[in-house]
């Protein structure tokens, strides 16, 4: 199961990114991929630790509710992990 994030601040680099969810997300994320860090279509997915599609689905409203750097995130759980699949 995937966790794709969206909605990225601009200012917020690979590095805060990966940390903040890192710190959010705990022993629920294996790895996480940040992709076009700085730009508007900055998106990040991370490998969620559990394939149970209502768990990710959780976390992505969980992570809805949360701000990086006072930009609202988006987020929804994905089998694939296909950034094409985001919400706008």
């Amino acid at each position: 199961m995937n966790l794709l994030v969206w909605n990225l601040p601009r200012r917020c680099a690979a590095r805060e990114v990966r940390r903040f969810l890192e710190h959010e997300l705990g022993d629920l994320v294996s790895d996480i991929e940040v992709h076009g860090a700085g730009t508007a279509q900055a998106y990040a997915i991370a490998r969620l630790a559990t394939d149970v599609p209502y768990i990710g689905e959780a976390i992505a409203q969980k992570l809805c509710r949360q701000r990086l750097l006072d930009a609202p995130l988006r987020a929804r759980a994905s089998a694939s992990g296909d950034a094409s699949t985001r919400l706008h």
